[in-house]
């Protein structure tokens, strides 16, 4: 997905729901959200579309481990802590740290 496609997804969103729904659904603040849509935004937009794209996109990814999941689910295994509590969560673990969406926290 585009920057210009994520930026448009954001649009239609914040149409959709409003602008606090979607900022608190991406965990970013009302003004920044509107900020990124005024193309005044100063921080890094990047970041902000791709949690747009995975709260609110379609986009699948291929896992290693899971095969074809959702952008989202990937996310959420990305950013989970390590625990042995059974070997699919290791597996899981082991194989994003490896992944080249690592970097796209």
């Amino acid at each position: 997905m585009t920057q210009s496609d994520q930026l448009e997804l954001l649009r239609q969103k914040c149409v959709e729901l409003s602008q606090a729904r979607v900022a608190a659904a991406i965990g970013y603040s009302p003004s920044a959200v509107n900020q990124a849509l005024r193309g005044t935004y100063k921080g890094d937009l990047s970041n902000m579309l791709g949690k747009v794209s995975e709260v609110f996109g379609n986009e699948t990814v291929s896992c290693p481990i899971l095969g074809e999941i959702p952008l989202a689910k990937c996310a959420y295994h990305r950013r989970r802590e390590f625990a042995a509590t059974n070997p699919l969560r290791v597996q899981l673990w082991r194989a994003c740290r490896q992944c080249e969406r690592e970097g796209k926290r």
